[in-house]
């Protein structure tokens, strides 16, 4: 399968605020994220749980902010409708696995780098609010292990 998407990844290590940028030709979605900590965790689980079919749609707050993201799972198709309060909606539409794949493949990027950087592992002492914490990797390996299965 010809990959027809790009995706980038950038986490603010001190605040915990980021962006998930998924484009092809036609569309960019930029998924805004805060308290990275909690919101990746849920964020792989909830994938994971959408690509093995425990569910058909779930919802990614961005702490913060009232706009959120509601995740549709329509057969192989990801539908990511962003939501803006008080008013406003814009809808995106990606092949699932094209999606699901060029997420895990940078993410798994982005955390060999911060592993380049020194940065992981972490100290477990001092890991809790850490952006990247041990749930949220430990959340990333079990979504990587389910798409690889």
């Amino acid at each position: 399968m010809e990959n027809t998407l790009s995706c980038s990844i950038s986490i603010d290590l001190n605040g915990g605020d980021g962006e998930i940028i998924v484009s092809d030709r036609k569309q960019t979605l930029i998924i805004a994220i805060g308290l990275s900590a909690i919101t990746l965790r849920n964020f792989f689980s909830e994938l994971s749980d959408l690509y093995t079919y425990k569910k058909t749609k779930f919802k990614l707050e961005h702490y913060g902010s009232a706009n959120y993201y509601l995740f549709v799972r329509d057969s192989n198709i990801i539908r990511v409708e962003e939501v803006r309060k008080p008013g406003g909606r814009d809808i995106y539409k990606f092949n699932l696995m094209e999606f699901l794949l060029i997420f895990e493949k940078e993410f798994q990027r982005f955390l060999a780098k911060l592993r380049k950087d020194g940065v992981l592992p972490l100290d477990q002492d001092n890991d809790f609010m850490h952006p990247v914490n041990k749930d949220v990797t430990d959340s990333f390996d079990i979504f990587s292990k389910n798409l690889k299965q």
